[in-house]
């Protein structure tokens, strides 16, 4: 099972001007959410190393549990909570994108085997 590094620091928060805001509570807060959300332990283990502001490895299981924790608990103001989402969901497509490349090798090779 693929995995792919989310660090909430690598989240840029731009408004209309294209000023980048730097949030340094940012890991934090979310991190935190996810912990009190979490419906899982892997997930609970994941949001102690985001809260740090450390990368972690995350599975597209654990990565939709956590864009939907996030989701549903806006931190900050709506425009910046949608570059949030928006940072996740670019994660997930980038997994679900290494997840087909690995399948569709993996089915391509047992193809060209038979």
């Amino acid at each position: 099972m693929r995995k792919i590094a989310i660090n909430l620091k690598e989240i840029e928060i731009k408004d209309l001007d294209g000023v980048i805001y730097q949030i340094d509570d940012l890991p934090a807060k979310l991190g935190n959410a996810v912990f009190t959300g979490a419906q899982s332990i892997e997930v609970s283990d994941l949001a102690r190393v985001l809260h740090k502001g450390e990368s972690a490895e995350v599975t597209d299981a654990e990565l939709q549990e956590i864009a939907g924790i996030v989701h549903s608990r806006p931190y900050y103001k709506p425009w910046a909570h949608n570059q949030i989402i928006a940072y996740l969901g670019n994660k997930l497509k980038q997994l679900n994108n290494l997840n087909y490349q690995e399948n569709g090798s993996t089915t391509q090779e047992h193809q060209e085997n038979s």
